[in-house]
């Protein structure tokens, strides 16, 4: 469940921010799936990553 507390009014301030149009009309559509990917990393923050390496998603410019 996205949280209630993100107001459609700070999307747009953030949107603002960072230089990103979003229609009004828009608005709560994008604050209710931004809502939910905050929800879905918050999860991750409860997983135990002790002892993995790191993997090298996108490898320097140099290499391969």
């Amino acid at each position: 469940m996205p949280d209630p507390d993100l107001s459609v009014e700070q999307v747009r301030k953030m949107a603002d921010l960072v230089g990103i149009f979003i229609d009004d009309s828009d608005l709560p559509e994008v604050a209710n799936r931004f809502a939910s990917l905050m929800q879905e990393l918050d999860r991750l923050r409860d997983l135990d990553l002790e002892g993995l390496e790191p993997v090298t998603i996108f490898p320097d410019a140099g290499e391969g």
